[in-house]
């Protein structure tokens, strides 16, 4: 089998209210959808936040390669050069060499994993700072109580027993009086997370501390940014230190081990390189010390059930996995929305991802990212700036 064209198409799905975060907002989300065609009729999908120019580009030296020689394709576009990791494409075309190995083999791609130890995973809501919705039928979310109410009514419909809040938005004091009242309002049982995404600065990440520890936190995730400096955070609280941000590759794992910089690494199946690194990871991880939990790459439906096939595939991925897909008010996939029920998603079955695309749906979408209606913050340029609610604001890091 031969892979004779890697096919890619931006789509950019409408969400339900503008989501903020430390570097700007998401007014919907912007992915780029890829396709593996194969000279036997076989198509694999893929999805990533790498533009549709990169992974054309980045897959031409791949055509004629076999879908199943995974470490073939990842050397071709990973070892070009010495810089050339290329991590957002090189994921992209492993999910859907997968996706075609599965489509070939008539199996699901949690099998070719290496097989689900468990029938799930457990998913967390991810809550954020919101402004309204333009029509209007969705409130924006800016106070403590707001927060508890919208974290409540996640909790309720969808049955999360874990919950994450997107900080780095507001002062550092007042996000930590928003934990305060998630604790507040949804009783002891529920996990809290938060994510300043390195807005704060050592000091403040230490000060704030003991208020988080009595709100209790499964973990505190990148307070602020560097090794050092969780190291130096880590040193003074009793909570549990995550990152997505200072440890995103292999090489980054052993120093910050050596310097006690974190207790848990985020992977996702895209920074991290694919599936099979992110399993490798896993692997690697526990063997040196350090829990596993999964983090959100903004994902479609093909990314969520990437994410649910490798993470019933993983040993120590017994943590609730952040997902922004419940924010969508629509999906590229055929079907249903792989929405969570009672906290938990069940990879869908069929070979590879089992999922297939809505083909009327993706012509839509990709006329709306077209449109330039919304604007991708990660891959586009704004003199507005990435806040349109806030004219010419840009993040500054840290901003307390």
């Amino acid at each position: 089998m031969k892979i004779t064209e890697v096919e890619a198409v931006e789509v950019t799905v409408p969400i339900e209210a503008p989501l903020r975060f430390a570097y700007g907002v998401h007014l919907a989300f912007t992915r780029t959808l890829v396709k593996m065609h194969t000279d036997e009729g076989y198509v694999g999908l893929g999805e990533t936040a790498a533009s549709k120019e990169q992974v054309e580009r980045l897959s031409r030296p791949i055509l004629g390669q076999n879908p199943f020689d995974l470490e073939v394709i990842r050397n071709i576009i990973s070892n070009r050069f010495y810089w050339s990791r290329e991590p957002l494409t090189a994921s992209a075309l492993e999910m859907a060499a997968i996706d075609v190995i599965g489509k070939a083999t008539g199996q699901p791609a949690y099998r070719l994993l290496g097989g689900a130890l468990r029938p799930h995973i457990e998913m967390a809501a991810y809550c954020f700072y919101r402004y309204p919705s333009e029509d209007g039928t969705r409130p924006g979310v800016t106070t403590p109580e707001e927060m508890a109410e919208h974290a409540a009514d996640l909790v309720e419909r969808r049955g999360f027993r874990t919950v994450k809040l997107k900080g780095g938005v507001l002062p550092a004091a007042d996000e930590v009086a928003t934990m305060e009242a998630l604790r507040e309002r949804l009783g002891p049982d529920i996990r809290l997370r938060l994510d300043p995404q390195s807005a704060w600065t050592v000091e403040t990440a230490v000060e704030l501390a003991p208020r988080l520890e009595r709100v209790g936190l499964e973990y505190y995730e990148d307070p602020v940014a560097g090794m050092a400096s969780m190291a130096t955070v880590r040193e003074r609280t009793r909570l549990a230190m995550s990152t997505n941000m200072c440890v995103t590759s292999f090489q980054e794992l052993g120093p910050a081990k050596q310097i006690g910089a974190i207790d848990v690494v985020l992977t996702d199946p895209w920074y991290w390189g694919g599936p099979t690194q992110v399993h490798t990871l896993d692997t690697v991880a526990r063997t040196i010390g350090i829990g596993v939990s999964m983090h959100s790459g903004i994902e479609l439906g093909i990314g969520m059930a990437v994410m649910a096939h490798t993470g019933v595939a993983m040993p120590g991925l017994t943590a609730a996995v952040d997902a922004h897909y419940h924010h969508l008010l629509d999906d590229v996939i055929a079907g249903d929305m792989l929405l969570p029920e009672k906290g938990v998603l069940q990879p869908p079955e069929g070979p590879g991802w089992g999922v297939e695309l809505d083909e009327a749906k993706v012509a839509k979408y990709a006329e709306l990212h077209a449109s330039g209606t919304y604007r991708n913050v990660y891959v586009e340029g704004n003199t507005v700036g990435p806040d349109p609610y806030r004219p010419h604001w840009f993040p500054i890091i840290p901003a307390w």
